[in-house]
């Protein structure tokens, strides 16, 4: 499995952001199961839509989530009152961090379904101990 962040997703869909192509490879690539079945949560599509939204228009944000949502190759995994807890135990720690809850709920669930690699442009998941691709 790989954990897939809103970085990477934003990447993959505008073509104009600077990591679009490297993105889109590397999708490529997990779609056909390199890295095993890509996940997500609800938070994150929550950010990617919303970022999607407000810079580019309402109709890539929904596109967005109706394909991801029809998608059978990712799995969603949906942030409940216990993911919740363990987000915010991270969270409460990172002091020195400028991890999101977000973030940290994503970190939760990798670390409860001993997922190790993340897709993600973003440097808080390599400052967390997970590999980051690409």
């Amino acid at each position: 499995m790989i954990f897939v962040d809103t970085s990477a997703w934003y990447a993959a869909e505008v073509e104009d952001d600077v990591n679009h192509e490297v993105a889109r490879k590397f999708l490529g690539q997990v779609s056909k199961g390199t890295h095993g079945v890509p996940l997500t949560t609800d938070y994150i599509l929550d950010e990617a839509m919303t970022l999607l939204r407000s810079r580019r228009n309402l109709g890539a944000a929904t596109s967005f989530a109706r394909k991801i949502r029809s998608s059978n190759s990712v799995r969603i995994a949906w942030v409940d009152e216990s993911l919740f807890e363990k987000g915010l135990e991270i969270f409460s720690k990172s002091e020195r961090r400028t991890w999101s809850f977000t973030d940290c709920t994503s970190f939760a669930l990798m670390r409860q379904l001993s997922v190790s690699e993340a897709f993600a442009f973003d440097r808080h998941f390599r400052e967390a101990g997970f590999t980051v691709f690409p």
